[in-house]
Formats: structure tokens, sequence, C-alpha cells
């Protein structure tokens, strides 16, 4: 599994600078910035450290969804409750639901330095984790909340080995999964802000994979029996 930081609008070269610092550290070297270039900027490489090759291959995504587009799940970071979300989880909490997946690809985003992460962003992602601290404020800079993350994944991601990577592409994915049943809630008129629609949407990442194995041949059963009938 590879874990990719994606830094949403970062305002900051010298923060993205110690966040490409941190994930050399901690043995990450996987950095996407949406609506920003600050990584290609001195201030950064200065800050960099010995991290300056995190920068230089550092991707560049005009808007979120492309920058999102590939992985498999996405943990959006937020240092607030928001809205209708039901359930935050902690890194380590965070950590046991990638690992009782298989994945190929996982993101960890972070918004801007000013505001964080929008609604809009929110919703690009499958679940929602904070930073437990004693005192909501003053919070942590960019680059202290990425020193955290990748320490705390680079201690608690499980181990795998070449094998388990080459099978994952067999298996039912997330992505496919929610695809699927947003298809199911169309064909049953249920609308998409309905309660059900948004409990399954919050619920699903969190299942083990064992149980997205066997929901994706439900589904497909599902669709088998709505295809006979039409």
């Amino acid at each position: 599994m590879e874990l990719y930081f994606v830094l949403k609008s970062p305002a900051r070269a010298e923060n993205v600078g110690a966040a490409a610092r941190a994930m050399k550290t901690m043995g990450f070297e996987h950095m996407r910035l949406v609506d920003s270039r600050v990584h290609q900027q001195d201030q950064a490489h200065w800050v960099a450290h010995g991290a300056q090759e995190i920068l230089e291959r550092a991707e560049y995504f005009a808007t979120l969804a492309e920058g999102l587009a590939d992985m498999d799940l996405v943990i959006a970071t937020t240092a607030r409750r928001r809205g209708r979300y039901l359930h935050y989880l902690t890194p380590k909490q965070a950590i046991a639901q990638v690992n009782n997946k298989q994945l190929a690809k996982v993101a960890i985003l972070f918004g801007c330095e000013e505001s964080g992460l929008s609604n809009e962003d929110l919703a690009h992602a499958d679940m929602i984790s904070y930073l437990p601290l004693k005192v909501t404020y003053p919070s942590l800079n960019l680059g202290q909340a990425i020193m955290l993350y990748a320490w705390e994944f680079s201690q608690g991601l499980a181990t795998e080995n070449e094998e388990k990577s080459a099978a994952r592409a067999e298996n039912a994915s997330l992505r496919v999964l929610q695809q699927k049943t947003e298809h199911l809630f169309e064909l049953a008129a249920i609308s998409q802000q309905d309660k059900l629609a948004e409990w399954v949407h919050d619920r699903l990442p969190m299942l083990e994979q064992r149980d997205l194995n066997l929901l994706h041949l439900l589904l497909k059963d599902l669709e088998r029996a709505l295809a006979v009938k039409d």
C-alpha cells in the first residue's frame, strides 16, 4: 500500500517544506499539491533540509477531484466537527480501517493553513480524522499535523508482502461498491441526501475487507435480479 499526503491549497512554502521533511523522516515519499505550487518556491526547499527530492517529485493537480481520482481510500483531516459527519477517527482508528482492507493507494488530505478543508472538500473523503489534542486552540500548523500523522502511520501500518499487493486488483474495491450502491439508489429513487443514503455513505468505508467482498457479491446478485425484471 502506498500512502499519499495530499495538501489542498497550502499557502506557505515553509510549511510544505516542513511537511516534506516530516514525511521523509517517517519513511514516506508521495506528496501531492492541489491548487498551489508553493512547493516550487525556494523557501520550501530551504526548510525541507535533506528532503528536497520529495518536493521535486511532488505532483500538482488543479482540482481536488483530479488529485484524488486514483485513490482507493481518502482520509480527510479536520480540527473541528462538521455538519452531518458522525464518525471522527483518531489516527490510530484510521490506521485500523486501512489495515483491515486491501488497498493500493490511500490519501491523507490536509487543508490550507488559514481555513482547513471546506465541506465541499470533505465530500471527496471516505473518512474524517482528527488529532485528539488537549486544547482546541492554538491549533497545529500544517507541518506539525503532517508530522504527527506520518509518525502514527509509520508505526501502525501493517507490513505486507508482494503477493498481497498483487492480489488487490482482484478484490472488491471500496470505489466499485460506492458506485454500485449509488446506482442502486438511483434505480430505487432514493436521493443521495436521504438519511439511508447518507448512512450508507458514512458506514461503507468502515467495513472490513471480508464484509466488502460479501457486499460485492450481494450487489452483483441485486443487479442481476434488477436486470431480469427489466
